[in-house]
């Protein structure tokens, strides 16, 4: 064999696993509020919000309230960025971020918000 086609074998074998570790890198996994906590990495976490907790700064365009997940547990979230309009009615959030133990706080880069009263008309086939 050529050595040419050796060479372009291994860039090639070589170029598939960083596309591997990056994409591995990239993936963000659900967890409970005990394992956000421990975890180094951004991690998923989904709960209910705690009624009467969140407050919402105007002017740092900042989302503050606390997180429950089903098994009880609960932890401050805190997100920088606007707060979502159906925020009030939603049933369910999902946080996308990292834990900062020195502030104790979920510190999420994305909210994903879940109201299924939105869609309950389609579902129903109204």
């Amino acid at each position: 064999m050529k050595k040419s086609y050796i060479v372009g074998g291994l860039v090639v074998v070589l170029a598939m696993v960083m596309a591997m570790y990056s994409f591995k890198s990239t993936l963000t996994s659900y967890v409970t509020v005990s394992e956000a906590k421990a975890s180094k990495r951004p991690v998923q976490v989904a709960g209910i919000v705690v009624k009467g907790t969140d407050r919402y700064d105007l002017q740092r365009n900042n989302l503050i309230f606390v997180l429950r997940e089903d098994g009880g547990d609960e932890m401050q979230v805190e997100y920088d960025g606007p707060r979502p309009g159906n925020f009030d009615n939603v049933n369910k959030v999902v946080a996308i971020g990292k834990y900062e133990p020195k502030e104790q706080v979920f510190m999420a880069r994305e909210l994903l918000v879940k109201c299924p009263t939105k869609y309950e008309g389609r579902v129903k086939g109204q």
